[in-house]
């Protein structure tokens, strides 16, 4: 069979990435991903796997051979060397795999890949944006980015868009390659050739490194550069201002107006909308992307549900949430069906959002017994309770109900209204919404904003309801976006200047939102203020060393990023260094040095251990007090850094210490 794949994993390398950036590491999207190159023929995964215990139901599941590597320090390349002996045997004794797929960040590779490619083999790259050498990426004939596959972007926010040198070095990239083509008379040229010539140039190119999910949508925003054209169902692409030649008939200029309507339903957030806001059903599917729910069908979506109902009615207490999806996992495999856990967990995650679990009294883990609420009488009750957390989400993005288009999303029948009105009304019953007016729904609150009284985000509040604001600035939503993208561009030259801008964003929002501007949302005034908090943390701390004030900002930052919103995909990338800025400063509190995190490399896991196993005993107990503050507002920041300490277990008996203070303190 032809194009056969081999893969290797440098599994210490992009697990521990991905802990310590706050991610789940998924294995199922990377090898979809993989298997939607070619026949995946072999599987090959290298770590420490008595470190990486969680991991291993989750690989074997995808028949990937463990491969184990114990974590001996004086040893710490042999992963490496191990790995890249295999590979090159592979190569020398099987002439039917021509690709290889290497996931690592680690630049060690890059003369690995070289010879594979001696050997005329293809060589595909994974690895995390942040920690891969460009060395690596340049070296592969092709090289994707890890978070891509994982659907998480670039990190910061969705304002954030592909960092100058990025975005222009593709452009310029897409120009030669056109003029590489017209010099061999081959325009229009077809888009697919066109992005192998663009591969051959530079391997780190990927249309989903900037966001799209189609190299044509890339294309597409690139207008400016290039006109499209079409012809037997397939795209071609020429510079801009090409004339088409006489011999060229059947090629029709690809107008964005013609193709507008498929943009807008098949891929949310790439249409054009005159009015400056998408439709309904095109927000209510941005909302499923950021809930990670797209792509699961409603009969695949009510039948885990249902058994999870069945399995937690039957046998309440006796699993924990990991052992109960790896045993429905196992099932579905042995019926025939493909249910990854990861579709499993994201299923799971719609009736934990709306509190449908009972944990008694435990902090909720997947890793603690689970019981069903109490209040679940029925399957059907479950059912629901878990449905209504998508029309709970539409609210709480300040978004109008539009029933037929919900009903539509959610059991694929528009003229079912009566099933959202149900789901309406539960979450009424539960005073979680309430309705304003007829047909119009907000979260409880004294006003429009509902967390207008919040103690957590009262600096933030009382300096948006403070500010004094230029008399010549519109006041429109419009705006508050266009200088909140204004202060992105700030924050990494002036502190103080980012923090001005986010501040007047949010205060345009949050006028825009209490006088119900069609299109100001909630979700985005929560955005700004989280991004103002950051900023406004790092000017007091770092320009004016005012440490004690600096921490109401970082705890507000923290309060309105938590893990299963939609703002913790979009500012994962500033949860490491806020945290790391967070416990140094504590040492710069006091007078001592602590070194820069953000120079030295050094992790939020590992100052948490430095700080509570410190000499002075004045430090132990700042960071225990700030820690404790931080558990308050956001324990699940704080269970995932007990978590990563204890993967460094190997570092030293004080490790698992820690990890067990800071389990203690969230049980408090």
């Amino acid at each position: 069979m032809s194009n056969q794949i081999a893969v290797f994993i440098d599994f210490e390398n992009v697990a521990l990435w991905a802990e310590q950036e706050f991610l789940d590491f998924e294995l199922t999207p990377l090898m979809e991903y993989l298997q939607s190159r070619g026949p995946v023929v072999l599987k090959r995964c290298y770590g420490d796997w008595s470190r990486f215990s969680r991991y291993r139901e989750e690989l074997m599941n995808n028949a990937i051979d463990l491969i184990q590597i114990y974590s001996v320090r004086a040893g710490k390349n042999r992963a490496d060397i191990r790995m890249a002996l295999d590979a090159i045997e592979t190569a020398i004794t099987r002439s039917q795999i021509q690709t290889f797929a290497i996931i690592s960040g680690d630049s060690d590779f890059g003369p690995l890949v070289t010879k594979l490619r001696e050997y005329g083999r293809y060589t595909l790259g994974i690895g995390p944006r942040d920690v891969t050498h460009p060395l690596l990426a340049k070296a592969c004939d092709e090289f994707v980015y890890l978070e891509s596959l994982l659907g998480e972007g670039h990190g910061l926010d969705d304002l954030q868009e592909p960092t100058p040198p990025d975005s222009e070095g593709a452009r310029t990239l897409l120009s030669k390659a056109l003029r590489i083509h017209a010099q061999r008379g081959e325009l229009p040229i077809l888009a697919a050739k066109l992005k192998k010539t663009m591969l051959l140039m530079d391997s780190a190119f990927n249309e989903t490194n900037f966001g799209f999910a189609q190299f044509r949508n890339w294309l597409e925003d690139n207008s400016d550069l290039l006109q499209l054209y079409s012809k037997d169902m397939q795209v071609y692409v020429a510079p801009k201002g090409y004339v088409l030649h006489g011999n060229q008939d059947g090629l029709q200029l690809w107008a964005p107006a013609h193709f507008s309507d498929l943009d807008a339903s098949s891929d949310p957030g790439t249409g054009d909308y005159p009015l400056g806001r998408p439709p309904a059903r095109v927000q209510y599917k941005q909302i499923l992307n950021r809930l990670k729910m797209t792509g699961i069908d409603f009969s695949t979506r009510r039948d885990v549900l249902r058994d999870i109902y069945r399995e937690l009615a039957a046998n309440p207490g006796e699993r924990t949430t990991d052992e109960l999806l790896e045993a429905l996992c196992n099932r579905y495999e042995t019926q025939g069906l493909i249910r990854s856990k990861t579709m499993l967990r994201q299923i799971w995650q719609m009736g934990f959002r709306q509190r449908a679990f009972d944990y008694h009294g435990e902090v909720a883990s997947v890793h603690v017994p689970v019981w069903l609420a109490e209040d679940i009488s029925s399957e059907a009750t479950f059912v629901q309770r878990a449905e209504s957390g998508f029309v709970y989400a539409v609210i709480n993005a300040g978004l109008e109900i539009d029933a037929p288009e919900l009903a539509a999303i959610l059991i694929n029948d528009r003229e079912h209204t009566d099933y959202v009105e149900s789901l309406l009304a539960d979450l009424k019953e539960r005073s979680l919404i309430i309705e304003q007016e007829p047909g119009r729904y907000v979260l409880p609150g004294v006003a429009a904003v509902p967390f207008n009284d919040e103690p957590a985000l009262a600096p933030v509040i009382y300096d948006i309801q403070n500010v004094q604001m230029p008399d010549n600035l519109p006041r429109t939503p419009e705006r508050a976006r266009a200088m909140a993208k204004t202060a992105m561009l700030q924050r990494s030259q002036d502190f103080a200047a980012s923090a001005r801008s986010y501040l007047y964003a949010c205060r345009v929002q949050w006028d825009a939102v209490e006088t119900e501007e069609p299109t100001a949302t909630l979700e985005d005034l929560r955005w700004y203020m989280a991004s103002y908090a950051s900023v406004k943390a790092g000017e007091l701390s770092q320009i004016h060393r005012d440490y004690a004030h600096s921490r109401p900002y970082y705890l507000a930052f923290f309060y309105l990023v938590q893990e299963d919103d939609p703002l913790w995909s979009r500012m994962r990338g500033l949860i490491n260094p806020m945290l790391s800025y967070y416990w140094v400063n504590a040492w710069r509190e006091l007078g001592m040095t602590a070194g820069n995190p953000s120079l030295n490399g050094t992790t939020p896991a590992e100052i948490a251990v430095r700080a509570a196993t410190h000499e002075d005993q004045d430090l132990c107990r700042l960071w225990f007090a700030m820690t404790t503050n931080l558990a308050e507002v956001n324990p699940g920041l704080v269970r995932r850094i007990a978590n990563q300490i204890r993967l460094n277990r190997t570092e030293g008996p004080q490790y698992a210490q820690v990890a067990d203070e800071l389990e203690q303190m969230l049980m408090e």
